[in-house]
């Protein structure tokens, strides 16, 4: 499914490293790529958001969803990111859209203190 290379990256991190890399160059930054975990091969498609990239797959859960940044993605970043959606998918979990609500919410100062009143009790 995924060989790993003579550099410990598989082919699917290579091709994912190599498309967030051209969309950076091409100055595509803030926009959503859907990658595929079986390979790590789009769709070809650019979306203004997480939703849109994910509304046109087959199912959320056999891609990755990459915002392009401006400087790129290592093939280290690229393999421990595809790594880490596997994990939480086969976990059962859904990643959080940037942006969108949180799964833990903000921990304020007022209840940073207070924690810290009860844990010293």
């Amino acid at each position: 499914m995924n060989d790993i290379n003579a550099y410990g990256f598989s082919d699917a991190a290579k091709r994912l490293s190599d498309t967030v890399n051209m969309h950076a160059i091409a100055g595509s930054w803030g926009k959503w790529i859907a990658v595929r975990l079986s390979d790590g091969g789009t769709d070809g498609v650019l979306y203004d958001s997480r939703a849109d990239a994910i509304r046109h797959q087959l199912h959320e859960k056999l891609c990755a969803y990459v915002l392009v940044p401006i400087d790129g993605m290592t093939l280290r970043a690229a393999e421990s990111y595809m790594r880490f959606v596997r994990q939480a998918y086969d976990a059962g979990f859904r990643l959080a859209d940037p942006g969108g609500p949180d799964h833990i919410p903000a921990l304020t100062r007022e209840h940073a203190r207070n924690q810290h009143v009860l844990l010293t009790k």
